[in-house]
């Protein structure tokens, strides 16, 4: 009996084996088989949101989440959206679904013209490919470069998705095409032609979508204007004075600070030391008499964020320390210290017109003594005189540091409504 029983286990042994690794074989090969019972096949996308599942698209922006539904899905091991692979969290991957991103700097339309149109998927059983547009993002313009820029002059726009333009419009209905951009598409630039007395937007007219721009180009004498500087009799553009006759140099000079129409101011000084707040000695403000005529009583309950403070900059030196305190009134003002967080500290014009452009509710009261370091202005009230009476001006002071020197010129203050 103890002979029959160790024969029959050495034989079991045997049989386990050489049948253990087959049977073993089998089972993960059914497994698999039954996870991925063949290739995988994407049938639909949409947005992870359940309640619009039943959307499907075939195109979306950068950036977007979406949900990737279909069969045989499970086991991806690679993503690509027109060759750009995107990272994903397995986690979030089953046989039927996939959530991922599509990534921001997956390739579009705008970057390159072949772009293939499809999302790629790579799995341990197979791969498939889903035809679907990575969209360009609409136009968006951030700055202009001189919005009162003369007539032959470069005119630079500054913004995002500035691609697959077909036109840029100027007042008048000026259609520009003739313009060229950069490769990031943050960047077109083109020649200025004469506008006239034509005031109006910057429109671009691109393939996915048109923008504006936030404030009138040529605006340099309307009723929007604070003070162009030009005085009655004087020739470059119709008078909007508003001066109080001191502060600043006034002048009308263009070979100091070319490329502007009529009267502007000059602030040039230097060797003030460090905490001297003294701003009326040495050239070192802009003052300007009240202003009754801008606006009429109902704008007081206006949104502040509504507006906008705009003035052309050009800088014969870079400005390096200092503030220019921009007041509204007596209680709200705008530490205006471009040079801090610019490159080297530096703010450089180099010698050409800029266009500034500071929201209103940027205006801050006084706090603990100081001009501009309280809480922002909420409504047009607390910027303005009863009645919407416009009392405006700046004042130049330091804090920590002093001003070896400081030659810059100002001109066409204005206020833009926006919203």
């Amino acid at each position: 009996m103890t002979h029959y029983i160790s024969a029959t286990i050495r034989n079991m042994k045997w049989i386990l084996f050489f049948i253990l690794p087959v049977a073993l074989s089998l089972f993960v090969s059914c497994s698999k088989d039954d996870n991925h019972a063949g290739v995988p096949i994407v049938s639909s996308v949409t947005l992870l949101d359940s309640t619009k599942q039943d959307s499907a698209f075939v195109r979306a922006l950068p950036g977007t989440l979406i949900l990737v539904t279909g069969q045989n899905l499970g086991g991806i091991t690679q993503v690509a959206f027109n060759g750009q692979s995107a990272y994903f969290n397995p986690t979030y991957n089953t046989d039927t679904r996939l959530i991922i991103t599509i990534p921001d700097n997956a390739p579009t339309e705008a970057t390159d013209p072949k772009v293939p149109n499809t999302i790629r998927i790579v799995t341990t059983h197979g791969e498939t490919s889903y035809s679907f547009v990575v969209d360009i993002p609409p136009p968006s313009i951030a700055v202009i470069s001189n919005e009162n820029a003369l007539p032959g002059d470069s005119l630079i726009i500054y913004g995002s998705s500035l691609w697959l333009i077909d036109k840029i419009v100027l007042p008048g209905g000026r259609e520009i095409t003739a313009f060229a951009g950069n490769e990031a598409g943050t960047r077109v630039g083109l020649i200025m032609p004469d506008l006239g007395t034509d005031t109006g937007r910057l429109v671009i007219h691109a393939k996915y979508g048109t923008t504006m721009s936030d404030g009138p180009l040529n605006d340099h004498e309307s009723g929007d204007v604070i003070s162009n500087l030009t005085n009655a009799g004087e020739t470059g553009e119709t008078p909007v004075f508003n001066w109080a006759w001191w502060g600043a140099n006034r002048t009308s000079d263009a070979s100091l600070f070319p490329g502007t129409r009529g009267g502007y101011l000059q602030n040039i000084f230097g060797g003030v030391g460090a905490s001297d707040g003294a701003w009326w000695n040495g050239n070192r403000s802009g003052n300007f008499s009240d202003i009754t005529n801008m606006f009429t009583a109902a704008i007081m309950t206006q949104q502040a964020s509504n507006y906008v403070l705009k003035f052309e900059i050009n800088t014969k030196e870079p400005w390096t320390a200092g503030i220019n305190v921009i007041r509204f009134g007596d209680n709200y003002a705008y530490r205006f210290m471009p040079w801090s967080g610019a490159p080297n500290n530096k703010f450089d014009t180099e010698g050409k017109w800029r266009t500034v452009t500071i929201n209103l509710a940027l205006f801050k009261a006084v706090a603990d003594g100081k001009e501009g370091t309280g809480a922002g202005a909420v409504t047009m009230g607390d910027l303005l005189k009863t009645g919407g009476v416009v009392a405006f001006g700046y004042r130049f002071i330091t804090e920590d540091a002093p001003v070896d020197v400081y030659n810059a010129a100002y001109d066409n203050f204005r206020i833009i409504k926006i919203k």
